[in-house]
């Protein structure tokens, strides 16, 4: 496909613009689009400050627990916001509460929803299911829809079952 702007050169860059909700695509050649000032984007922070500032001040941390520690590896909560990397797994654990609103502010959910390993992956299923059920049972009870709320039940206590096995 040729650039939109000087139909000369081969495009390889895609730039899509959203303004009052319209949608307009661009293609363009490397050179048209180097030049179009209005699609350039410059990174003048390095990858950690700039990630950093998603875990600022807006998490509304005090300085109590901004102190907070990690049991597994001593890291504080302030250290991490100001590298924006944590120092092991049970970070994510010990600052769960400071690291939800971020996570759903960058990736729009703040839980996995991707592959789930072989090895673990009917464990893992199994809980989620759990989980999803335990909801619509608490649901139903608050709607006091008790037929519903008995075979919920009972379908949790089936799958918790062939968990323990």
């Amino acid at each position: 496909m040729k650039c939109q702007r000087c139909n000369e050169r081969e495009a390889n860059t895609h730039i899509q613009k959203i303004v009052n909700g319209k949608k307009t695509e661009y293609f363009l050649c490397d050179k048209c689009a180097a030049e179009a000032g209005e699609f350039k984007v410059v990174f003048d922070t390095d990858f950690d400050e700039f990630f950093g500032g998603f875990l600022g001040k807006p998490m509304g941390l005090t300085p109590k627990t901004s102190s907070a520690m990690c049991t597994g590896c001593g890291m504080t909560l302030s250290e991490f916001m100001k590298n924006g990397r944590l120092g092991c797994s049970r970070c994510y654990e010990d600052f769960k509460g400071a690291l939800l609103k971020p996570l759903r502010q960058i990736h729009g959910e703040a839980s996995h929803k991707g592959k789930i390993p072989k090895r673990s992956g009917e464990k893992i299923s199994t809980q989620t299911k759990i989980k999803k059920l335990q909801a619509e049972l608490d649901t139903a009870v608050l709607n006091q829809e008790f037929e519903k709320a008995a075979e919920l039940r009972d379908k949790i206590k089936e799958l918790s079952k062939g968990g323990e096995k």
